[in-house]
């Protein structure tokens, strides 16, 4: 790993870090900031997405876009993504599919960057994204009728069902509450005035699979 393939708020503190520990070896500093971005995703992770928290959920007209000057991406097979507050990067979640319309069991969701606020290019996450914070984990085929399930490691108590729709279009379906909501979008809201970022709120954003109705659940951690 290179500091320059780290997120860019943190590559840059691990930058200042190295120009003030000029005696330390390339690889202690390396470690250093591998530590830091660790501590980064834990923090978001317990203080953002654990389980003390409040939760709100609101029907709406039409579902909402936090931030309309983002680029909203239309990816092949997307099922969902996640916007920042920070900036217009985004992370995609798009489904694996098979030569014959199928969900891949083993690999049936791919989560990568779309660094909107460069050039718009396709990035893949990185190890300790991909560990801490919007890999996927825990497939399984515990869904309803057999749907294939998988978790974000960030978000380990939530349970999320990628289906097939009534034309074979891919899915993510969600409990909130006692609906089941398609997923459209998960917008955090990033605090990152302090030594590392935090997520004081974030927001679900979703169809109701019963009613039609756009859903937000509007989530506040203790």
């Amino acid at each position: 790993m290179r500091v320059s393939d780290l997120p860019r708020s943190v590559s840059e503190r691990c930058i200042r870090t190295g120009r003030r520990a000029k005696r330390a070896t390339a690889a202690s500093r390396l470690l250093s900031c591998a530590v830091g971005v660790i501590s980064l995703m834990s923090v978001a992770n317990v203080e953002a997405l654990g389980r003390a928290a409040t939760s709100q959920v609101t029907e709406l007209d039409q579902i909402v876009r936090v931030h309309p000057e983002y680029p909203a991406p239309s990816e092949p097979n997307q099922i969902f993504y996640i916007e920042r507050s920070s900036n217009s990067n985004t992370v995609v979640y798009a489904a694996n599919l098979d030569s014959h319309g199928q969900i891949d069991p083993d690999t049936p969701v791919n989560a990568y960057w779309r660094w909107y606020n460069v050039d718009g290019h396709k990035k893949p996450l990185i190890l300790i994204e991909r560990m801490w914070a919007y890999g996927v984990t825990s497939v399984g085929r515990d869904g309803p009728h057999g749907a294939i399930t998988f978790k974000l490691a960030a978000v380990p108590e939530r349970k999320i069902a990628l289906e097939l729709d009534g034309h074979g279009r891919p899915e993510a379906v969600m409990q909130i509450g006692d609906r089941r909501v398609k997923l459209v979008y998960v917008y955090l809201q990033v605090d990152d005035s302090g030594l590392w970022p935090k997520v004081p709120a974030l927001d679900i954003f979703g169809i109701d699979t019963l009613t039609g109705k756009p859903l937000r659940e509007h989530i506040i951690p203790h």
